[in-house]
């Protein structure tokens, strides 16, 4: 099993619903919905499809959809907080489990 960690202190755990990927959205996602080509990016009707028209087969294509619009490429943000993921192995963990 991998834990994502974020450089700001967030731990994605199983127990917890909240992924990374949620995490980065969270952040990043302003308040308007624009995203960098100054579109608003929310999921639309129906499910699966962005305002601005991108249509994805997976909720985690979405996600990635919203990633790419919503995050700088420092990964600063507004606050000064750098928010930057990585993947470590959980401790006690073996084979996946």
């Amino acid at each position: 099993m991998i834990n994502a960690r974020c450089s700001c202190g967030f731990t994605e755990a199983n127990e917890v619903d909240e992924t990374i990927a949620d995490h980065l959205l969270r952040v990043f996602t302003p308040d308007d919905n624009r995203g960098a080509d100054r579109q608003v990016h929310l999921e639309g009707s129906p499910g699966l499809a962005c305002l601005c028209g991108f249509r994805a087969t997976t909720p985690g294509e979405l996600d990635s959809h919203f990633l790419e619009m919503f995050v700088p490429a420092g990964r600063v943000d507004a606050s000064g907080v750098e928010h930057k993921g990585t993947a470590e192995p959980q401790a006690g963990r073996l084979g996946g489990e």
